[in-house]
């Protein structure tokens, strides 16, 4: 689940050894609900994912994470670690070979995870290909105002919930908050089977799933099972008319298993179909 959106065509203007560089900045929105800045001496283009070459700059889009330890990992391994620069991660691509990698930025507190870019992927250029692409843009500064053209490029995403294996099928994207990722109640229960009843009141949830009775209060980490108390250790989020719950601590409740991989970003919630 992940999307590409240039956000700024142009970030700034050098001239140097009669040469015009054109720079660009990528904003990467990550299936796992954390999105991150791209800055690059190659300017954007309008490909599936980002197209970089030489020195490039990487950061998360979240003030609150910048000061925690961050992790960036590059095609699975880790290639910087930081606390104190803000989030800013240099990478330099020349060390990697030509065509497509992935890369993803954790953000850690001890051994538990706060949130995650989830794996994006990335295009590294020929030394060719980079120097057309800067030939084309500088080519058109200056001279007369072209056509003027908007379009809407439809979103691909990659879920972050799997279920026996399989990428979960979501009205709405899973996201990690806090170590934990949520769904929707819906979308859980929907995929591992069972019966929501809503009403008569808002708020007023009840799930069903083979003789276990759980009802869910919006905001809330107290749910109750069969009659008993239980917490779920984080509170179920309302948002645009949906309850998303821990996947988790509220699979657990049913006595289905959910791991999380850190190698591909993905949480695995296994049961019997």
């Amino acid at each position: 689940m992940r999307a590409l959106t240039v956000i700024a065509a142009i970030l700034a203007a050098m001239l140097y050894t009669g040469t015009l560089a054109v720079a660009g900045t990528l904003a990467v929105e990550g299936a796992g609900g954390l999105s991150l800045n791209i800055i690059c001496d190659v300017p954007p283009s309008e490909s599936a994912c980002p197209e970089l070459a030489g020195s490039v700059c990487v950061a998360p889009v979240s003030d609150d994470l910048c000061d925690k330890p961050l992790v960036l990992f590059v095609d699975g391994r880790v290639a910087g670690l930081t606390s104190s620069s803000r989030g800013l991660f240099d990478l330099n691509t020349a060390s990697l070979a030509e065509g497509e990698h992935t890369l993803r930025i954790d953000a850690v507190e001890g051994e538990q995870l706060l949130a995650s870019t989830g794996s994006v992927p990335f295009t590294v250029l020929s030394t060719t290909q980079a120097a057309q692409r800067q030939a084309a843009a500088t080519s058109d500064l200056g001279g007369g105002a072209p056509p003027f053209i908007k379009l809407y490029k439809p979103r691909v995403f990659h879920e972050i919930v799997y279920f026996n294996n399989r990428e979960g099928d979501l009205e709405k994207h899973a996201f990690v908050r806090n170590g934990r990722v949520f769904i929707t109640l819906t979308d859980l229960m929907r995929h591992i089977g069972g019966s929501i009843i809503w009403g008569p009141d808002d708020g007023d949830m009840m799930v069903y799933r083979n003789g276990v009775e759980v009802q869910v209060f919006p905001n809330s980490s107290t749910v109750i099972v069969n009659g008993a108390r239980m917490s779920l250790g984080r509170a179920t989020v309302r948002k645009e008319n949906r309850t998303y719950v821990p996947v988790r601590p509220f699979s657990q409740l049913f006595g289905i298993e959910t791991v999380w991989d850190f190698q591909d970003d993905r949480a695995y919630v296994t049961y019997q179909e």
